[in-house]
């Protein structure tokens, strides 16, 4: 390839009745110190050719056919790849070529770096050192490093149905780049393709992101891609390194590391250099132990996380993490494992089918993202989430989920979709639904406090509320859920249109849900709402609960789509069942030991829905519950979850004091 890149240019330069070569260089020695100033002044079949130094600039080719290059292009003398540096100063994309560039341009012999991304016609941040879109241009032996956006952290390759977007890689290193979304050495969006030169290979590795950590193919009805390269991450990438649904392939000659089959540890004073096997030798990174820790059914690993603050400005840390199947993440507890993205991303992605993962014993705070703002699943199975406290991380769009949101399309896969949320806490996010889930085949809460979360007030006139649980209207009997132990509580929604306004919890799409021993209590939708509302065909059983103090009312029942049927037992409704706003066609199962009056809190210290002495609560529960129901052995606070001669209501148990 040397070769031939020597003859593209002395084919330009011995043909200077229709190309010109422009200098550029720091000292004013050349034509121009400014690179995108050559560009402005050059024409197609020009050379701008670039004497070594750090460049902090963004460059765009505006659609010229032209060759853009370091000393190494003349010369072949490696290190002027190396000295001869387009630093983005984390201004917006490195260089675009986004107008129709054909195979005549070129970007020859350079270091890319700190570059963060353009917004494209989506409103979508890409390409952190290179965004290309219909775009043939070849770039060749060039170092991609340590650049960021949403799409394709090193390099985005987008098109539109032309067709006209495949640029060419040759001998380029792609390296510690990020995404916070797709692809983060290299992105191809639906419509786009990419040669990989068979004789001069490229290196892809080290990169990170949410999904595909090196490699993302976009578009379920792309063309497949043919990835050839030197060294990749790993010998055997599964889709944490190369996510593609479209059935590329990928040759790889050597592997930058062998995955280790054991736990591993991560300390925020640790060091990525060190093998990471024991407590006095720990990696620094817990996305670095993600990229490291081999994923195996037969073999589940676990990745042990000290005490310790992990973000970005702290360790170097890079969210969102890509989770893997058959890993546990494992802190050492709520206050002393603190994940801190800094508002930059969410902290948590599953988008790539993973099964059999724990989270647990952690604290997660100011995740930020659209539609997440802090875990977001994608067909989860098997995803388990405990001991883990979210606070303060926030959506920033119309309807999203400002902790955890999923989606699931489980009629078109053949495993079973499941999480279980238990002993978690939910407190303090802002924007859209705190927890939005489903549909689930099967979806388990227990003993979890989902409280005070708000909407994003910066966004007018729109919703904040505790919990979804959604099944989908074209299933009936295939979506599950069991909220036991639960609290939900002193949540606020403020969109102004009735019935939309529910501001604890919504049940929805034929979704079938068992609530027993919860309390909900003290939400508000000041405007207009419910605390709770039960939606289109959904199947809802209220066991040992309390329903009490949701302003403007506690129930909203709508079956205008579909019917709806709602069973309350040995459960307190403010108002009764007479107060429930309803709509359509409905039917309501009134049992025995059903209430209306007030439950009696304690109101005051570290569990103000405590029930006080004299509540007519206690003892008020029953057992005879779902057959698929297991009680826990403790309530929310930790006492045993019967004490006396019957269980009570609500999520917490008097204990013969208060």
């Amino acid at each position: 390839m040397k070769k031939n890149v020597l003859l593209v240019f002395f084919i330009l330069f011995n043909s200077s009745l229709i190309a010109v070569t422009h200098t550029v260089s720091l000292d004013a020695s050349g034509d121009f110190t400014v690179i995108q100033d050559g560009i402005d002044a050059s024409s197609n079949g020009d050379t701008i050719l670039v004497y070594p130094g750090t460049y902090y600039e963004n460059i765009n080719y505006n659609g010229k056919n032209i060759t853009v290059a370091s000393l190494y292009l003349t010369t072949q003398i490696d290190s002027f790849v190396k000295t001869t540096i387009i630093d983005g100063n984390h201004n917006g994309s490195v260089v675009k070529a986004i107008n129709g560039e054909d195979e005549t341009a070129m970007l020859c012999g350079f270091t890319i770096q700190n570059g963060t991304g353009s917004i494209d016609q989506y409103n979508y941040i890409c390409g952190g050192g290179l965004n290309v879109y219909d775009s043939q241009i070849v770039i060749n032996n060039c170092i991609i490093r340590k650049n960021r956006a949403d799409y394709g952290g090193g390099i985005y390759i987008g098109g539109s149905y032309s067709g006209d977007a495949c640029p060419t890689l040759e001998n380029c290193l792609i390296t510690s780049n990020h995404t916070y979304r797709y692809g983060g050495g290299l992105v191809l969006s639906y419509w786009a393709s990419v040669t990989f030169s068979q004789d001069e290979l490229c290196n892809i590795y080290f990169n990170s992101g949410a999904v595909g950590s090196d490699i993302y193919r976009g578009g379920s009805d792309s063309d497949p891609i043919h990835v050839y390269v030197d060294t990749f991450t790993v010998m055997e990438p599964d889709a944490f390194f190369f996510s593609d649904f479209v059935g590329s392939t990928i040759d790889i000659q050597h592997g930058k590391i062998t995955p280790m089959n054991q736990d591993l540890y991560v300390s925020p004073y640790g060091d990525n250099a060190n093998i990471g096997l024991t407590e006095d030798e720990p990696l620094k990174n817990i996305y670095f132990a993600l990229t490291k820790i081999a994923s195996d059914r037969l073999h589940p690993n676990t990745i042990h996380i000290s005490e310790g603050t992990y973000s970005p400005s702290l360790n170097g840390e890079k969210y969102p993490l890509n989770l893997r199947s058959y890993i546990t993440l494992d802190g050492v507890g709520k206050e002393q494992s603190i994940l801190d993205a800094e508002e930059l991303s969410c902290i948590f992605y599953d988008y790539d089918y993973q099964r059999d993962y724990t989270i647990r014993d952690m604290k997660v705070v100011n995740g930020k993202q659209i539609y997440s703002g802090a875990l977001r699943f994608y067909q989860p199975r098997g995803a388990v989430i405990e001991n883990v406290r979210f606070e303060n991380n926030t959506d920033p769009a119309i309807a999203g989920r400002s902790v955890i949101a999923s989606t699931s399309l489980s009629a078109f896969i053949l495993d079973s979709t499941s999480i279980v949320l238990k002993n978690v806490e939910v407190v303090n996010n802002h924007g859209g639904v705190a927890v939005g889930l489903g549909p689930f085949e099967c979806t388990k809460i227990e003993n979890t406090i989902i409280k005070s979360n708000t909407p994003n007030y910066a966004i007018d006139d729109w919703s904040g509320y505790g919990l979804l649980i959604s099944g989908h209207p074209s299933y009936e009997n295939r979506w599950f859920s069991e909220v036991i132990n639960t609290e939900i509580t002193e949540n606020v929604n403020a969109t102004t249109e009735w019935p939309n306004a529910a501001s604890a919890l919504v049940v929805t799409n034929k979704q079938n849900a068992d609530f027993i021993n919860c309390t909900i209590g003290n939400n508000d939708a000041p405007l207009s709402g419910e605390g709770i509302s039960i939606e289109d065909g959904s199947n809802v059983g209220f066991y040992n609960c309390i329903l009490y103090g949701d302003d403007p009312r506690e129930m909203y029942v709508d079956g205008r789509t579909y019917p709806n049927t709602i069973t309350f037992s040995h459960t307190l409704l403010e108002g009764g069942q007479w107060d429930i706003a309803v709509q359509g066609t409905n039917t309501f199962n009134w049992l025995d030991g059903n209430l209306d009056t007030n439950p009696m809190w304690e109101g005051i210290g570290e569990y103000p829905y405590y029930l006080s002495t004299g509540s007519p609560c206690i003892d008020a529960g029953t057992l005879n519950l779902p057959d698929s129901i297991e009680i826990p052995l403790y309530d929310l606070a930790g006492n045993p979850r019967i004490y006396g001669d019957m269980i009570d209501m609500g999520a917490y148990e008097w204990q013969g004091y208060g």
